[in-house]
């Protein structure tokens, strides 16, 4: 094993905690620095990871960070600004910071997760823009001293995820019919064990320095499809209402304006680009519908109770 000690930033997010899993699992020796650590119960009790308390957005604490590591693992990543986390600050100037932090500690090797239509020149929102700049960048500036890997995965699914479990929550309460934003908009949703055993895989591969890999799973899904799927499994009677595009974007005007920020003009246009691979990309073998199905009885474990229940007094 050749990069042992590795950093992992962004670590205490959905996608990181099962990461940081993969690859103790795996033998490496994981640092995970954040802000909260206590937060992290499970990720304490197993061998390999350290969880430290840490700002990371500070450059001397990143340099110290950095010191004994073989290898960096960037997962650090915002889908709405506030006052203090600007695009720009986190997906582009934090990732010079790292670059810079690699090269002088003489770290070699440096993965990096992106967004499928991230693209600097043409992205459809801020957010995709400055995904595709620090990508770029990335790329640039650590073609010399650097071995770089990034991943440009679609959505990103599982058990413990905000994406599904959002809209579970929202679907269960819901009580008549549901406004939809952006209905059409598709997705080709990726397991999110699927991605950090690719990642992990990637680590050892001298063939995929320099690349970037798209990461799509199996399926092709609109949004409204996909809330249809968590529908039929929770078995809701909330019926979804999609909006034409003036909506859409008025349903976000207005939204972004109220605290928590669940929608906004940027996450619509981010809406406008499809988040596919049309072929083009690495394949991820789980299946959303299979995965959603397979939740049916954490969905409806009440309604199965009732029915069981109802028959015995039978």
């Amino acid at each position: 094993m050749k990069h042992r000690n590795i950093l992992l930033l962004g670590g205490s997010g959905f996608v990181g905690r099962h990461l940081a899993i993969e690859l103790a699992q795996r033998g490496y020796q994981v640092t995970l620095p954040c802000r909260r650590p206590h937060r992290l119960k499970e990720l304490k009790v197993l061998t390999g990871i350290t969880l430290l308390e840490a700002n990371i957005l500070q450059q001397e604490t990143l340099n110290d960070l950095c010191t004994g590591h073989d290898a960096v693992i960037n997962l650090v990543g915002i889908l709405n600004e506030s006052t203090k986390a600007r695009f720009r600050k986190i997906h582009v100037d934090f990732v010079k910071s790292i670059v810079a932090a690699c090269q002088t500690h003489k770290i070699k090797r440096l993965l990096h997760v992106s967004a499928l239509g991230a693209n600097q020149a043409s992205g459809s929102s801020l957010y995709l823009r400055s995904k595709g700049e620090g990508e770029n960048l990335i790329h640039t500036f650590g073609q010399k001293d650097l071995q770089v890997t990034s991943f440009q995965p679609s959505v990103i699914f599982g058990a413990d995820d905000s994406f599904i479990n959002r809209f579970a929550g929202i679907l269960k309460l819901c009580k008549g019919f549901f406004p939809l934003a952006c209905p059409n908009s598709r997705f080709s949703p990726v397991y999110v064990g699927d991605v950090v055993s690719f990642m992990a895989d990637s680590i050892e591969q001298p063939h995929s320095h320099g690349q970037r890999y798209p990461l799509c799973g199996p399926e092709t899904y609109t949004l409204k499809q996909i809330l249809q799927l968590i529908n039929q499994a929770q078995e809701s009677s909330c019926h979804i209402l999609g909006l034409p595009d003036s909506l859409s974007r008025l349903q976000a005007i207005i939204l972004q304006m109220l605290p928590g920020k669940l929608f906004t003009l940027d996450n619509y246009r981010s809406l406008q680009t499809p988040s596919t691979c049309d072929g083009h990309g690495t394949s991820c073998h789980t299946s959303l519908s299979h995965f959603i199905r397979g939740l049916s009885t954490q969905y409806n474990k009440k309604t199965d109770y009732d029915r069981y229940r109802q028959q015995l007094k039978r």
